[in-house]
């Protein structure tokens, strides 16, 4: 029967900083004790536990209590696959490893991959669809939905989207929380022997060493858009009157907006509401209002209850109004004599300090699957990598010859914009010649024809994979789901022969100016 052991890293790993300004949370170390049995490597993983640090901001309610975790949305995203500080997309958790080693005591050296960060985004790209990307917990960042402009859920939120029951009655004990969480790398995602049956009888202790990049993690805000950003003609964040010239009847005299008596109500009829609403009960916001007699005011101040269907929760859809009603703990506006028409509500989060938001690191540890019992291999076939970093000095025109070993039977390029991880950065055309023989007959390779293509599949084949996505492109985080979340990507993949003697590879690469150019030299080895 399988067992599950945790082992933490050898390094003390507990760091709060700002984003780009870690110091000490950037290696760690594991050491899988020898005399253990089968460890099945595939379905061990580190995890990194992180939660995040949100600075109050200037305009915090005065409502707000120790109790209160989640008054800000905000997302730990990955800022290391742009040159755009803007445009950071969703990428694997092994994006945050630079560099990895693994050294077994009783055969010496296994595995040492350099720029693991940019080799499996190039890879993750290619073996994970569009929907697995963004509906997997093993990876940075979170997509745009349905919710408006900037708007998404946090993963680091417990949310409570309704506290009212059938019978209108609000719960405020239920809200919202902070949460850590645990970003898992897959062993797989590291090493090539990360899909074996490790045999730790005969490899003695193994140790795992990793180079992490945590200032690549940048920290992004989640909403504030609501009151501009629109559903066909109304706004997220717009709600409705209370003018008895309009729609709706005056705010009554001596009654307070944003009360359960008065509450705020949404102007979109919201027929799935969990999915699209952009609230959550315990949320920081600001309220804007304009009364006949109070004037033009804001408010900040905290969601107490959301109820769908506007006071009718009781009714299945499609019964009921499907708008949702919001009370806040703060006075907006109280009704003058003979009740007030109050018009142009809004609502919309109230954004954290981001200057000064921190993310925590708490624990770095492996959890291993042991099998006892089970009869591991004395040796294992597997892939692993060598690496050559180069740059292109912005050239039009980027020739380089590489010499690559006799094993490699596949080669992974990317080009990455300077000092960045992501293979991001464009190329028009690209010719390759193996021994002084263009591999395609003298012809340009250009991006994303159907050449291009073939060049791909062929790499995908030749590894003994079925390609997941040909998009070729990247889900961006600070776009809204559809055409503009999606973001190039530049690979080039091909394949290898195996040789007797080191192979000589000449590329040449067209672009507008050429970036860093790292060669990934896939090797067949066996331990």
């Amino acid at each position: 029967m399988e067992q599950i052991i945790k082992l933490q890293s050898q390094q003390g790993f507990s760091e709060t900083a700002k984003v780009a300004s870690f110091k000490n949370s950037k290696l760690i170390d594991f050491v899988i004790p020898g005399g253990m049995g089968a460890v099945d490597f595939a379905k061990s993983y580190v995890n990194l536990n992180m939660e995040l640090v949100n600075a109050p901001s200037a305009n915090e309610p005065a409502s707000a209590t120790a109790d209160d975790t989640a008054l800000y949305n905000n997302e730990i995203v990955y800022a290391g696959n742009s040159a755009a500080t803007n445009a950071t997309m969703i990428a694997p958790c092994s994006a945050l490893v630079r560099n990895a080693d693994m050294f077994s005591a009783d055969r010496g050296m296994v595995e040492s991959i350099r720029r693991v960060n940019t080799l499996r985004q190039v890879l993750w790209n290619l073996e994970n669809d569009k929907a697995e990307q963004h509906d997997s917990l093993d990876k940075i960042g979170t997509f745009q939905g349905r919710r408006g402009l900037k708007n998404s859920t946090s993963s680091f939120l417990q949310i409570i989207g309704s506290n009212v029951n059938n019978a209108g009655v609000a719960d405020t004990t239920k809200k919202a929380q902070a949460i850590t969480r645990d970003f898992r790398i897959p062993l797989s995602d590291l090493f090539g022997v990360g899909n074996a049956m490790w045999n730790t009888d005969v490899y003695g202790d193994t140790r795992i060493h990793l180079e992490l990049e945590p200032n690549l993690l940048s920290i992004q805000q989640l909403g504030g858009e609501e009151p501009t950003s629109a559903l066909g003609t109304d706004f997220f964040g717009g709600m409705e009157d209370y003018n008895v010239g309009g729609t709706g009847a005056n705010l009554p005299a001596g009654v307070v907006l944003g009360s359960a008596a008065a509450p705020l109500v949404s102007t979109i009829s919201y027929f799935d509401f969990q999915l699209n609403y952009p609230f959550y009960v315990g949320q920081a916001v600001e309220i804007a209002a304009t009364g006949a007699t109070a004037g033009a005011v804001t408010v900040y101040s905290i969601i107490e209850s959301l109820e769908f269907n506007q006071g009718t929760n009781g009714n299945n859809p499609p019964a009921g109004s499907q708008k949702v009603q919001i009370t806040v703990r703060d006075t907006v506006i109280t009704g003058g004599v003979g009740g007030e028409a109050v018009t142009g509500i809004s609502v919309k989060a109230l954004r954290s300090d981001g200057a000064n938001d921190q993310i925590r690191f708490n624990r770095a540890e492996i959890v291993l699957s042991q099998m006892p019992g089970v009869d591991a291999p004395t040796s294992i076939d597997y892939r692993t990598y060598s690496t050559e970093e180069t740059q292109g000095n912005d050239q039009p025109t980027y020739n380089k010859q590489v010499v690559v070993e006799p094993n490699c039977q596949n080669l992974i390029i990317a080009h990455v914009p300077t000092g960045k991880t992501a293979p991001n950065e464009a190329w028009t055309s690209y010719r390759m010649a193996i021994n002084n023989e263009d591999i395609v007959g003298n012809r340009d390779i250009a991006y994303k024809k159907p050449l291009h293509e073939d060049r791909i599949l062929r790499f995908m084949n030749n590894r003994g994979q079925n390609i997941s996505n040909m998009t070729l492109n990247q889900i961006q985080t600070a776009q809204i789901q559809g055409v503009f979340n999606q973001v190039p990507f530049y690979p080039i993949l091909e394949t290898m022969p195996l040789t007797r003697e080191d192979k000589i590879v000449n590329l040449e690469l067209t672009s507008t100016a050429a970036k860093d150019v790292i060669f990934f030299k896939e090797l067949t080895r066996t331990i």
